[in-house]
């Protein structure tokens, strides 16, 4: 199980260095998955149920990620998570995810130091660079509620070094440096 969790974030960073691979990879999962659903219980199916799970697991961690994906509650969430791991990670027994991961037990704190060190280390560049745009954009809508002005000047500054990023003005690594101090100062801010 420890294995199978540690390839996940392998796969979604080279699906995030495909050309237009996330979007493609959402399409074309969800039509296999379809046409799964037809045809489940022959034996040729059977035989490649665990691949389709993987691609699905894969997918479902992208939805997670993004915008589209977004559950309104925090017990929606938490039960997506529990499926995601319940189908990909099928065990007898406890697996610790960081470990699994090759991470330590982070501080609990979203935006700490000792995580934001972790995802800047990260091996897998464009996946870092998603979760931190999805951590930081998550806060923003927190924060807009105390205060307008500040989530909209976050929001700016993460639009801009996204932007710069999709135009392939920076590379992935600067991205994640912008972003680790864009969340530094947001912390500082709060």
């Amino acid at each position: 199980p420890s294995e199978r969790l540690a390839i996940i974030p392998a796969a979604m960073d080279f699906i995030l260095q495909q050309e237009e691979g996330k979007s493609r990879l959402m399409q074309t999962v969800t039509e296999l998955s379809q046409a799964f659903a037809l045809v489940a219980t022959h034996e040729k199916a059977i035989v490649i149920r665990e691949e389709v799970a993987f691609f699905q697991c894969i997918r479902a961690q992208f939805a997670k990620l993004s915008e589209e994906g977004k559950r309104k509650s925090g017990e929606d969430l938490d039960h997506a998570v529990r499926q995601i791991i319940s189908r990909a990670v099928a065990s007898d027994q406890v697996v610790d995810i960081f470990a699994a991961a090759g991470m330590k037990q982070p501080d609990i704190a979203i935006l700490s130091d000792e995580f934001l060190a972790e995802v800047r280390g990260m091996p897998q560049r464009n996946l870092a660079l998603d979760i931190l745009r999805k951590l930081i954009n998550d806060e923003i809508k927190i924060r807009e509620k105390k205060s307008l002005v500040l989530s909209r000047r976050f929001s700016e500054m993460l639009e801009k070094a996204i932007r710069a990023y999709q135009n392939r003005s920076l590379d992935a690594a600067q991205v994640i440096a912008e972003l680790v101090e864009l969340a530094k100062e947001m912390r500082d801010a709060h």
